[in-house]
């Protein structure tokens, strides 16, 4: 099983109307917290069979939970044998991520929205989905934990690889979770600010699946 290659540079940038954009996507009415840096990394591994993936950015979380969040996609696209190449080739789709800790009547969750656009630039897929976080702290990001945001790789890896497949997201098979990996560092750079959201959505449990 092949290592995927991270490499890690930090560039932070301040997108007021990006973050704004990103809260109402993902939050609604509700209370949220959103990182002050975008995060976009490179993941490449020496698969190249079946479709290839590229992952852009993961804008929302600090920097210490987006490092986690990137583990957590390490391990589970291992586990799907998804071919995932460096953003700076080229990949039969690609992912943008947006992530925002929401706050309603005391209890945190991490809301989540992935962006899947085809080799024509054309959005082909929206996955999103809520995860409960607990009891929200002075940080409610810190309420992410590697169960949190495992979940949230697992659905959307899970979401991804059943379009891929063209199954639905019920009918992919859901792999067992593995140990803890190695903590990797990203790379940590400036992304495009997150598309509004789009009417028609359809939900999946606590994932919603929109196909274009």
């Amino acid at each position: 099983m092949s290592d995927l290659i991270l490499s890690r540079v930090f560039r932070i940038a301040s997108r007021p109307a990006a973050a704004a954009l990103l809260l109402m996507t993902a939050c609604g009415l509700g209370g949220c917290a959103g990182g002050a840096a975008n995060n976009s990394f490179a993941m490449a591994s020496n698969s190249t069979s079946g479709p290839t993936v590229a992952f852009e950015s993961i804008d929302g979380p600090p920097p210490q939970v987006f490092e986690r969040m990137v583990s957590m996609l390490d391990s589970e696209s291992k586990l799907r044998s998804l071919s995932i190449v460096s953003r700076e080739g080229t990949a039969a789709y690609r992912v943008k991520g947006y992530l925002a800790a929401q706050i309603n009547h005391g209890r945190t969750t991490i809301a989540w929205v992935w962006d899947v656009y085809d080799q024509n630039q054309q959005r082909a897929l929206r996955l999103s989905g809520e995860e409960p976080a607990g009891k929200a702290g002075r940080d409610a990001w810190a309420a992410a934990d590697d169960l949190v945001l495992r979940k949230i790789a697992q659905a959307g890896l899970g979401g991804l690889t059943s379009m891929i497949n063209g199954t639905s997201p019920a009918d992919a098979p859901q792999p067992a979770p593995p140990a803890a990996p190695a903590r990797r560092g990203p790379a940590v750079a400036s992304a495009d600010a997150s598309p509004a959201p789009h009417e028609g959505e359809i939900a999946v449990g606590a994932l919603a699946y929109t196909s274009y």
